[in-house]
C-alpha cells in the first residue's frame, strides 16, 4: 500500500468551519447577526476542534502499471445513502438539524471517472472485456473523530478488477467525514479516485 498525500483533507480547518455555521444556521442562529463575543467563542471553538486528537486516517492506495491501458469500466450498482446534519454529544446521543443529503456512490465514481476520460458501460460487453475493468465499492466501518470525538467519519474502500481475470488493477481505502453520512462518503470517495489517479504512471 502507497500512503499518498490528501488534497481534500488540506480543507479540514475549512469543513469544520463550514459544518459549525451550517449546523448554527439550521437550529435558527444567525451566524451573520451574533454578537463579536459569540463570534470569539465560535472561532476558539472550530480552531480547537480542528486540533483536537482523532484526526482522520491516511489515504492508502496501490495501483498496477496496467491500469491506464483500460478504456472502459463497469460499475457494480450501489444504494443510495441519506443523512441529515448532526453532532454526537457528550452522551453519544446523536443530534440532527434540518438539512437532508442523498448520495449514490455509483453515480459520483461514474461523474469522476467520464471526467478522466473512461467510458461507463451499463453492462459488460464480452467483447470488450480485455479492456474493461469493474469498479467496486464498500464501506469498511464508522469512528468518532474531532473534538471530544463528536464526530462520525466513514471509511470506504475501492477496487478495480480486470473483467476477464479478475485481477486486482488498484484499489484505495479513505475516510473522511461532512455535515451527514451522504458527505463522508462524497468526500471518502474522492479522496480514494483522487489517490490512485495521483500515482505516478510507471
Amino acid at each position: 500500500m502507497e500512503i499518498v498525500p490528501s488534497p481534500t483533507k488540506k480543507g479540514f480547518f475549512l469543513r469544520i468551519c463550514h459544518f459549525f455555521c451550517t449546523f448554527a444556521a439550521e437550529f435558527g442562529y444567525s451566524v451573520i447577526s451574533t454578537t463579536i463575543h459569540m463570534k470569539k467563542i465560535l472561532i476558539f471553538f472550530v480552531a480547537l476542534a480542528a486540533t483536537a486528537c482523532g484526526s482522520l486516517k491516511p489515504t492508502t492506495c496501490s495501483v498496477q502499471p496496467t491500469f491506464y491501458k483500460y478504456r472502459y469500466v463497469y460499475i457494480m450498482p450501489t444504494g443510495s445513502v441519506t443523512g441529515s446534519t448532526g453532532v454526537y454529544t457528550i452522551d453519544r446521543t446523536y443530534v440532527t438539524g434540518g438539512v437532508t443529503r442523498t448520495t449514490n456512490p455509483a453515480d459520483m465514481m461514474s461523474g469522476y471517472l467520464m471526467q478522466k476520460g473512461f467510458t461507463i458501460l451499463p453492462q459488460l460487453d464480452q467483447n470488450k472485456l480485455s479492456e474493461t475493468m469493474v469498479l467496486n465499492y464498500g464501506e469498511t466501518g464508522h469512528r468518532s473523530v474531532g473534538f471530544l470525538w463528536l464526530f462520525d467519519a466513514t471509511s470506504i474502500i475501492i477496487q478495480f478488477r480486470d473483467a476477464a481475470t479478475n485481477e486486482l488493477v488498484a484499489s484505495a481505502e479513505a475516510e473522511d467525514y461532512g455535515s451527514t453520512e451522504a458527505d463522508n462518503i462524497r468526500y471518502a470517495i474522492r479522496e480514494a479516485l483522487d489517490a490512485i489517479f495521483a500515482s505516478p504512471r510507471h
